[in-house]
């Protein structure tokens, strides 16, 4: 299968270029680093370009031939409005190419209450409320109002970290992922796990899922 990155020199593009990699996927990596930055078991069947992601056309082009589309995109720290901006050409280069679009998300749109979202909850990190206000604006106002486009929105738990790959995890569509202590975490690793898994089973077309413990 030929898999499309986007955002793939990124903390967790690089676990889900590595895991793609080692699945024996081909892989057409949309990044500022060249092949060798990512540290991979083999390099065949490998291509980076670099491409603006509000380069509508080009991406479109870049996408063509591909099988599917996995967006680890993330806005400059200063400007999380950006998402909304990049994530509409990244629908619309999609569409063109008429190719599915998995997409990470925030964990801030999950809910943690029949009516409380978890970037509503009062202990939500004030530093983290910019980015995930926005990731929620892109879910509502994008792809739950997209009806061409065969699209998939990934929630990661509320603490994804750099860790292990365990291949041990769950998946939910709406709520938070915890435990029986209220934590909420995947590492990146198993975290790109479960991305490719849904590349493989396609559970959650047109629709968002998350990853957890």
């Amino acid at each position: 299968m030929k898999i499309t990155i986007i955002g793939a020199g990124g903390n967790i593009g690089k676990r889900i270029t590595a895991e793609a990699s080692n699945r024996g996927h081909e892989l057409n990596l949309i990044t500022s680093k060249k092949v060798e930055a990512f540290n991979l078991k083999t390099t065949n069947n490998v291509a980076t370009k670099q491409i603006d992601i509000l380069n509508t056309q080009e991406l479109s082009e870049a996408f063509n031939g591909s099988d599917v589309i996995i967006s680890a995109y993330a806005p400059p720290h200063d400007n999380n409005d950006a998402l909304l901006e990049a994530t509409q050409s990244l629908v619309a280069a999609a569409k063109q190419s008429n190719v599915r679009l998995i997409a990470v998300g925030g964990a801030g749109s999950l809910k943690v209450g029949d009516d409380l979202l978890l970037v509503d909850a009062p202990n939500f990190p004030e530093e983290y409320k910019s980015i995930a206000q926005s990731h929620l604006k892109v879910l509502e106002e994008v792809y739950r109002t997209e009806t061409e486009l065969n699209w998939t929105n990934v929630s990661p738990s509320a603490y994804i970290f750099e860790g292990e790959r365990t291949g041990e995890f769950r998946l939910a569509e709406e709520n938070l992922i915890a435990n029986e202590k209220g934590e909420s975490a995947i590492s990146m690793e198993d975290f790109a796990v479960g991305i490719l898994d849904e590349v493989d089973n396609q559970k959650f077309i047109k629709k968002r899922f998350t990853i957890g413990y």
